[in-house]
């Protein structure tokens, strides 16, 4: 993303700076209101497809609980599926640093996060030292997202974050970018025009409510909760390996409480085919192509996979795609069980 930091300087004229005196009282129910300017910065691409364009930024305190900042992505078209925000196809994330908007350009960042949608509608956060750092981080403070609508019935998907476990400043900027595979060399990409957050008068509430909620093991408790299944039931998948592996493995189970299950792991491969065997045979339900952007730790394991569905039965991953790597299978254990 250095390519688009450098581009700051030219965007001054476009950056809003917002007192948060007059946003507190737009509403009693939030201590900090923020709502960027609509639309997306000049060297956006309109080759993005309609279902990732972008439209807004937004931000939320809550006078219930000052540490948390609920970071809002408005998006420019309605999103049918909620869970189109995880297709590997759709890059799509949000930079938050500081303290000042411009400490990309001369490396005086005191922090910078990347903040993504991830499985079980937890929030991942990538914590850099540089805008060019490689090194791939997360931080283990818990993070959730949403995906919903606004006042106005745009779609919007909302991250809740720790300001105190993230070490988020008391002034800080923010942009999103999305970028989706279409099959061209270069994946176009739009961007947020970056913005400008202050929240000097509200800063140390935060911390306060951090102690007060138990700190980080607290976090988990008072993050809102998104999509809940009838009957205190949830959906877990688990894994194990099948047909073309060299080596015999399980994956650990994974449990949301939404309607549809989701399982994100790490493979050799770089595409995917998940099948569902239906009328006594194996069919296709989807082609996904492996995210390798640095979504996995482990080197000799480069692609990520988020595999989901809203029904559920028998399914296995079919991996493929790389001659030096024999196709191979992966068997899911889909399956609803009580809440623990």
């Amino acid at each position: 993303m250095r390519r688009y930091t450098k581009l700051y300087s030219a965007l001054t004229a476009l950056v809003f700076l917002f007192s948060h005196s007059n946003i507190a009282l737009a509403a009693e129910d939030f201590l900090l209101r923020v709502d960027t300017n609509q639309g997306v910065s000049w060297d956006s691409s309109q080759a993005v497809p309609n279902i990732a364009k972008l439209k807004q930024m937004r931000f939320r305190i809550p006078t219930s609980n000052p540490d948390n900042v609920t970071v809002q992505v408005v998006l420019a078209n309605p999103l049918d599926n909620p869970n189109s925000i995880l297709d590997s196809k759709w890059n799509f994330g949000t930079w938050i640093y500081g303290p000042s908007l411009y400490c990309f350009n001369d490396d005086t960042c005191s922090f910078i996060l990347i903040v993504r949608p991830n499985y079980n509608q937890k929030a991942q956060v990538r914590i850099l030292k540089t805008a060019e750092d490689k090194e791939v981080i997360y931080s283990d403070c818990p993070a959730t997202y949403s995906v919903g609508k606004n006042e106005n019935n745009d779609s919007m998907i909302s991250y809740n974050l720790s300001i105190t476990c993230l070490n988020i400043k008391a002034t800080f900027a923010s942009y999103t970018f999305s970028g989706y595979n279409i099959g061209l060399t270069d994946t176009p990409y739009q961007y947020t025009v970056p913005s400008y957050v202050i929240n000097t008068n509200y800063y140390e509430l935060a911390k306060q409510s951090y102690d007060k909620n138990g700190g980080k093991q607290g976090l988990s408790k008072t993050a809102p909760t998104t999509g809940s299944t009838a009957g205190g039931k949830q959906v877990c998948v688990s894994a194990s390996s099948g047909t073309g592996y060299s080596k015999k493995f399980t994956l650990d189970e994974q449990c949301s409480d939404s309607n549809q299950w989701e399982f994100t792991y790490c493979d050799v491969h770089p595409k995917a085919e998940l099948q569902v065997f239906k009328n006594k045979r194996w069919q296709k339900v989807k082609i996904i192509n492996g995210a390798s952007e640095g979504a996995c730790e482990d080197v000799d394991q480069p692609y990520e996979y988020i595999q989901s569905s809203p029904l559920i039965g028998k399914y296995r991953v079919k991996h493929y795609g790389d001659k030096k790597f024999s196709t191979a299978y992966l068997n899911l254990k889909v399956e609803r069980k009580d809440s623990i």
